[in-house]
């Protein structure tokens, strides 16, 4: 992506850096994709910005970028609040389906939530009104699923370790649900691929991100790098997600890398999640005292120091997803065994024993505080009252030293920074009520985590405004410094990657026109 050649001075702006030595400017000049001068005389042609707030564009630290673009055309079940309206919007998706002349198509849905109508699971015959269209739902957290019959004969449901399948019912968590179910779904074709990523980067830019760390598979990075070479105008830093290779023996990975892509890492899974209770606790479950969870991969196998130094030797930073207390402590031990270069990465760290927090001094936490929102509406049932110091420590991480870089994991959660940041520093549940509010952060530091730390852990030329830098921005409307973030935020008027607009919101156009 090419930047526009002339030389522009943005000029009446309010201006955070994110930079410790110039926090803060009022003019800032741009040239080829990049800052070339800051509160010097305006050069170029000068555009008023009338007063508006301008930062780093935001970096979404995790998120899974094609999976994020496939749910674009999915059946949607986020927030259903009733089995009735679950079974409605996969009856309406399927409608849609025929209507389109997809008789074999296979219906996939994603991102219910149990929490959602405070009741159990579904089952499988939640799905019986879609008929003998194989149909696969998959939970929030995409670490569990439920399939109709039609899907089920096309699977292996034998046992697998670090999985568990409930075949009268449907439902394959974990390892069962990713290495059973996930296989056996029709891949989209390439174009089909391209075409979601293309609105994934639209979707990313209208909320203020200009650069991701995203979670991939290695079938998926083709797609990625092509659409790359023919218009990819976000940033991309990707961590493989292949996970099944001899640690003597690592796979290929594709060289090409640009500005706009590169290879920075890859993933292992040491546990599950919260909201299916597959984080491994160090104590059982309160609601389920017959089970602490799930280890699960190197970690099960005793292996995980050796994957991550395998990582390191190929000039990789290894990326650990852990959420139990149990979990992060077995993390926390093979780090200690490993080099810190290229540094891990602790994925998650959503429940952490006090003794562990000052183990994470210097080390990259890289967490999603719309978790935090959405996992607080069953944590005190999950963890018991006792345990909840653990839970999401932000403000204790930041005391130890934690170098703290945010993200969404969308298409979990949503991508929205602005929404992470309320969740970051309010407390409020994602029902609109507090918790844990003592765990909370400022501003300042969740902006941080947004923006400069990010780009620090994922290695991108991103996250702060200073000359020679890129030229990566977002408009605000609003200081986000001066919003009171229990009952608004602020709006993203204007996206700025390479020194180019990638997103302009209707009320920036009226003030162009306004000019």
């Amino acid at each position: 992506m090419e930047a526009t050649p002339r030389t522009i001075t943005l000029v009446n702006a309010r201006i955070w850096t994110a930079d410790p030595a110039r926090p803060h400017a009022h003019t800032l000049t741009l040239r080829d994709g990049l800052i070339t001068a800051i509160d010097e005389t305006p050069t170029g042609e000068c555009l008023d910005m009338q007063g508006h707030w301008i930062g780093p564009a935001f970096i979404d630290a995790h998120l899974h970028l094609t999976l994020g673009a496939a749910t674009l055309s999915q059946c949607d079940l986020t927030r259903c609040a009733s089995r009735a309206e679950f079974e409605v919007r996969l009856a309406k998706h399927a409608r849609a389906l025929d209507a389109q002349g997809e008789p074999d198509a296979w219906l996939i849905a994603f991102g219910w939530n149990e929490s959602d109508w405070h009741g159990e699971a579904p089952t499988k015959a939640w799905l019986d009104g879609v008929g003998a269209r194989p149909t696969v739902a998959w939970r929030m957290d995409q670490h569990a699923c439920v399939v109709n019959s039609a899907a089920l004969a096309h699977l292996d449901t034998s046992p697998i370790d670090g999985g568990e399948i409930e075949l009268e019912h449907g439902l394959f968590r974990e390892q069962a649900a990713w290495k059973r179910v996930l296989p056996a779904i029709p891949a989209l074709s390439p174009a089909a691929k391209r075409a979601n990523l293309a609105r994934a980067c639209q979707h990313l830019h209208a909320l203020g991100i200009g650069s991701v760390g995203s979670m991939e598979y290695l079938t998926d990075l083709g797609e990625i790098d092509l659409a790359m070479r023919e218009a990819l105008s976000l940033r991309v830093h990707a961590t493989v997600l292949d996970r099944d290779w001899p640690l003597e023996t690592p796979p290929t990975l594709p060289k090409d890398s640009s500005a706009f892509f590169r290879i920075v890492g890859m993933k292992s899974f040491a546990d599950g999640t919260l909201g299916s209770r597959t984080a491994w606790m160090l104590d059982p479950y309160a609601d389920k005292p017959e089970t602490c969870g799930l280890a699960m991969e190197h970690t099960l196998q005793g292996k995980l120091a050796a994957w991550m130094r395998a990582v390191q030797t190929l000039g990789l930073s290894p990326s650990i997803h852990a959420i139990g207390d149990h979990a992060a402590r077995t993390l926390l031990d093979a780090l200690d065994a490993c080099a810190d270069d290229p540094a891990p990465r602790f994925e998650h760290a959503q429940t952490l024993h006090p003794r562990d927090l000052p183990r994470l001094a210097g080390r990259f936490a890289s967490m999603q505080p719309l978790h935090k929102a959405d996992d607080a509406r069953q944590a005190l049932a999950r963890l018991g009252a006792e345990r909840l110091e653990r839970f999401f420590p932000f403000r204790a991480l930041v005391a130890h030293g934690a170098r703290l870089a945010f993200g969404s994991d969308w298409p979990i959660v949503s991508a929205d920074p602005l929404l992470g940041i309320k969740a970051a520093v309010t407390g409020l549940d994602l029902d609109g009520r507090p918790f844990a509010t003592a765990h909370s952060i400022s501003v300042h530091d969740a902006l941080v985590a947004y923006t400069r730390t990010a780009a620090e852990m994922l290695q991108l030329p991103s996250g702060v405004l200073a000359q020679g830098r890129v030229a990566d921005l977002v408009v605000l409307d609003r200081s986000p410094f001066e919003v009171d973030w229990s009952t608004e935020t602020p709006r993203v008027l204007e996206t700025i990657v390479a020194g180019r607009s990638v997103h302009r919101s209707c009320a920036a156009n009226a003030l162009q026109t306004a000019e």
